[in-house]
């Protein structure tokens, strides 16, 4: 058949009873009534990639599971979305626990505010002025309690 496509004059290709000659496309057809011109590189691409997308052919299962996979990741985020929006109670759970150690460090702070404070009572409790003079000096005005 090939043989007979490329060989015979493209008058005899059109008119011919053959019944596997209506299987070209328009375009091979076209471009065979040009004198010496073969299909395009594109048209060949294209007429192979046609070719390749018929159920199972390799490509056409890829494709299909591509397609698949999409499908059930969309499936899943909008799942998890519903999820997230609907039955999510971590952040209250994390919200309880800011505020309780917010309580904490308030109570802390408050503690070693105390702290300090009885500390420098009793710093001054054990104040001697007497202690800071120099020896048989008079006390400086600035030692004075």
């Amino acid at each position: 058949f090939w043989l007979k496509f490329w060989c015979s004059p493209p008058s005899t290709l059109l008119l011919s009873s053959n019944p596997s000659s209506k299987r070209l496309d328009r375009k091979t057809i076209m471009s065979a009534q040009i004198e010496g011109a073969k299909p395009s590189f594109l048209s060949r691409v294209g007429a192979s990639i046609k070719g390749n997308l018929r159920p199972g052919t390799g490509l056409y299962s890829l494709g299909f599971g591509v397609a698949a996979g999409l499908a059930i990741s969309g499936v899943v985020y909008v799942g998890r979305t519903f999820s997230v929006m609907f039955f999510d109670t971590e952040y209250y759970k994390l919200q309880s626990r800011k505020r309780y150690f917010e309580k904490q460090l308030i109570f802390t702070k408050e503690q070693e505010e105390t702290q300090a404070a009885h500390y420098l009572a009793a710093m001054a409790a054990e104040y001697d002025p007497a202690a800071t003079r120099m020896p048989f000096k008079p006390l400086d005005p600035k030692y004075r309690f």
